[in-house]
């Protein structure tokens, strides 16, 4: 087969491969929209994750059990547990770009809403867990996201941080007084 040729199918295959790819899009959502679309707001530990097949053993989900310490919004409890889609079981492995993921021992602040089923997931992928690390000398407690591209600046419009420079935190105080004002006006048509 003349060179040519060979380049020319080669550049028809990339072309095919390329048109078949496809790639997670999210919607950038500010504080009163996560707040209000999001049936729990949530501050807690993640004491375990286990990865298992759904019922049918045709995806794989984990399940992440939260230690509520704090509860914004929705009912009080103790304990949640999310249920999202990926995860490794048996060797088999199942991701999904722009899920979370969740470490035990984490501190983290999340913004939750519940299928037909009413299981709790992370509402807008992961535009609604935000890390919180402490300051080991004040105390003061930051949050910010961890995926990257999702990193915030403001607490209100969670404006996305410039991906030059230092990742910076957001106070959690402000990230809460934000929610509770977006949660007053949500009956209020705002």
């Amino acid at each position: 087969m003349p060179p040519i040729l060979r380049f020319s199918l080669c550049l028809m295959l990339l072309a095919l491969c390329a048109s078949q790819a496809s790639a997670t899009q999210i919607t950038r959502l500010d504080t009163r929209t996560m707040a209000q679309s999001s049936s729990d707001i949530v501050i807690g530990k993640v004491t375990g994750t286990q990865a298992r097949w759904n019922d049918a053993h045709t995806k794989i989900v984990t399940d992440v059990q939260v230690e509520v310490a704090e509860a914004l919004k929705g009912g009080a409890t103790t304990t949640l547990t999310l249920t999202q889609l990926g995860g490794e079981v048996d060797g088999a492995r199942y991701s999904v770009p722009g899920c979370p993921a969740f470490r035990s021992g984490e501190e983290v602040l999340l913004f939750v809403w519940r299928d037909t089923q009413g299981r709790a997931q992370v509402n807008g992928l992961s535009q609604g867990k935000f890390e919180i690390e402490r300051d080991a000398k004040t105390g003061e407690a930051t949050v910010q996201r961890s995926l990257p591209g999702l990193a915030v600046r403001d607490a209100k419009s969670l404006a996305a941080k410039p991906t030059t420079g230092s990742a910076g935190r957001v106070k959690l105080s402000e990230l809460k007084s934000a929610i509770l004002e977006a949660l007053s006006t949500e009956g209020a048509g705002r």
